[in-house]
């Protein structure tokens, strides 16, 4: 079995493999990460009734207005939900891309690497 990983390491193609998972990873948890900071970040500096001016404040207050007049429900809420659903759609994303091109580029590894084996033998 050792010498199967071995094959499968020496794989060009296994590296491709491991850099567009890695890629595709971390660029789909830098959106999450930074999507779900500049929520707390503008709810917890940026209250609604706080002094502060600039573009940035005035849509971080946004969030803060209630979406009817006199109404409990604030637009944060419907912001948070837009997020849920943003981050749904990322794991479904990355579903089928894995399952797609990651899956496709895995079979070929290990097929290479059965390949290779059984011509050494």
């Amino acid at each position: 079995m050792q010498h199967l990983y071995r094959l499968i390491h020496a794989n060009p193609r296994f590296h491709e493999l491991e850099r567009k998972r890695s890629r595709l990873s971390w660029t789909l948890a830098s959106i999450v990460l930074a999507n779900t900071a500049w929520y707390i970040i503008a709810t917890a500096f940026f209250p609604k009734n706080a002094e502060t001016t600039g573009l940035l404040a005035d849509i971080a207050r946004f969030w803060g207005q209630p979406v009817n007049e006199g109404g409990a429900t604030t637009w944060g809420i419907y912001i948070g939900l837009v997020q849920i659903v943003v981050f749904i759609g990322l794991v479904i994303f990355y579903i089928n891309k894995a399952n797609g091109e990651l899956d496709a580029l895995k079979d070929a590894v290990i097929a290479d690497a059965l390949r290779a084996a059984g011509e050494q033998k």
